[in-house]
């Protein structure tokens, strides 16, 4: 892997990573005065209008994706035309999907509300309100996505890192707001509407000014070799999709039925954490795609053995320690943020966190092969990751109440990332199996040992108070850069490449 391509990504996961730096706070403060203010039950309707969006994504039929790889293969060959036939074609496309889906899901809505979620019927009038609400939202901008995926298939994250922090500015001062007033659930989904007004217009600025020639026209550019090239790729993200939904989205669904929408808080606070953590790792490699198609466009393929072997390193010193520290912190963390009473969540984190982890580290791999235009590797890894958990979550949530979703979620995922490292293996090939004891052994070595002395200082001195946590990850992480950049664990390459970043040449 180039200097060159190295610092580009590199610069680009900085702007994701510092943009969930900066949301994850702004979560942790918000999530507390909804409750406040809505209560545990509507803030289980809450948490559930984000698996509905979820699962309206599957609308997408992966065009998302699709439009990412192929932007970036088009502009890597500085092709304006078939830009505007790929921007205009899917563009229709989400057009009539979003007119169609949106029919289907005010239809079944009922269906769904009273009979898979059992919601209680004195809050069924209201949750489909805020139901439909969303659901219209949500086809509108995926409508208007196409400008979004223009952005980040330019490779110019500092862009759309900036629209999405201003976004969540947007959503804490509106929710404050919206709550402060006594608007309720109602006021939270209208300030959802303000984003997406925000987004749709601050995407579409910015994309006209990445690509001026870009026309919409789709008399013109609508083309049908286009649609084909379109879903010749994305209907094998379509169905890793939902398997992903299977395993990220299923557990509010299966405690919503069986356990009700005070176990759906207690779940989805931990989840917002843990969640908000799994984005902050993964927003750094989420660069890979656009840079891997680049890549194989112009037939540099050593550079992507170089390019997964580099970020899978990266993904070890970012996932484990950040990962470990979540979980030696939760319960501290947890009566600092909520208060007593609050146990369950706290357990509910630390073995939530475990299986994000895991899943994680093998992600560099499924970004890369998505931009080698192998997406049906991931996608039959997903398929049996997916109905694996569907079964065992189900079973073991009957079985075992609450904790048997969680622990269906940390068994599928565990087999899963085993079997996608045999695949990756397979299909990219020069690659080296020690790789894993060279890159896991020291960040697991070292953040054990630091988070069993977090771990004793909680028992013998209860941690409390954000300041004092704060601290004691101040500690924990500067002891981690020290040991890790004085030693062997990074070359000479990774760096050149840290001291080539400038994030202030993204927006030159």
């Amino acid at each position: 892997m180039s200097s060159e391509v190295g610092s580009r990504i590199a610069k680009n996961s900085i702007f994701n990573f510092s943009r969930t730096l900066l949301t994850i706070p702004i979560i942790i403060f918000i999530t507390p005065f909804i409750i406040k203010h809505v209560g545990k039950e509507e803030f289980g309707i809450w948490a559930l209008v984000g698996v509905i969006s979820s699962y309206a994504q599957l609308s997408d039929f992966g065009i998302t994706d699709s439009l990412i790889k192929f932007v970036a293969e088009f502009k890597a060959r500085n092709d304006h035309h078939q830009l505007n036939r790929l921007i205009n074609t899917a563009f229709v496309t989400y057009v009539g999907i979003s007119l169609v889906c949106f029919v289907i899901g005010l239809l079944v809505l009922p269906f769904i509300i009273t009979t898979i979620l059992s919601i209680p019927p004195e809050l069924s009038k209201k949750t489909n309100y805020v139901f439909t609400i969303a659901i219209s939202l949500f086809f509108v901008n995926m409508t208007m996505s196409v400008f979004g995926s223009l952005i980040t298939g330019f490779q110019r994250m500092g862009y759309s890192s900036l629209i999405s922090f201003i976004s969540t500015i947007i959503m804490a001062c509106g929710t404050f707001i919206a709550l402060s007033q006594g608007f309720g659930l109602e006021g939270l989904i209208y300030n959802n509407a303000l984003i997406t007004i925000f987004v749709i217009i601050a995407n579409s600025v910015v994309a006209w000014r990445l690509f001026p020639q870009m026309r919409l026209n789709p008399f013109r550019y609508f083309s049908r070799e286009t649609l084909k090239l379109i879903f010749g790729f994305s209907w094998k993200v379509q169905l890793s999709s939902i398997s992903n939904l299977l395993v990220y989205q299923l557990d509010r669904v299966l405690i919503s039925h069986f356990l009700g929408l005070g176990a759906v808080s207690n779940y989805e606070v931990a989840n917002r954490i843990v969640t908000q953590a799994r984005v902050f790792i993964a927003s750094v490699f989420t660069p890979m795609v656009p840079a891997a198609s680049s890549l194989q466009a112009t037939d540099e393929f050593d550079k992507l053995r170089g390019l997964y072997n580099r970020s899978m390193k990266y993904m070890a010193v970012a996932a484990i320690p950040f990962s470990a520290l979540i979980i030696a912190l939760a319960h501290p963390f947890v009566r600092t943020w909520l208060g007593e009473g609050y146990t369950t969540s706290a357990y509910t984190m630390q073995l939530l966190m475990l299986a994000y982890m895991i899943n994680l580290l093998p992600g560099p791999g499924n970004m890369i092969l998505h931009g080698m235009n192998k997406p049906h590797v991931p996608m039959l890894n997903s398929i049996g990751t997916g109905i694996a958990n569907l079964v065992l979550c189900f079973v073991l949530v009957q079985q075992m109440g609450y904790y048997g979703v969680i622990i269906g979620i940390l068994s599928t995922v565990v087999i899963s990332t085993i079997t996608f490292t045999f695949m990756v293996h397979k299909n990219i090939q020069g690659l080296r199996w020690r790789l894993y004891a060279e890159i896991y052994t020291k960040p697991i070595i070292l953040s054990i040992v630091l988070c069993s002395v977090l771990t004793m200082l909680d028992v013998v001195m209860p941690l409390r108070g954000y300041f004092i946590l704060v601290l004691m990850s101040a500690a924990y992480f500067a002891i981690i850069s020290f040991v890790m950049l004085k030693g062997s664990y990074f070359d000479q390459f990774d760096r050149l490449t840290l001291a080539r970043l400038n994030p202030l040449n993204k927006f030159r």
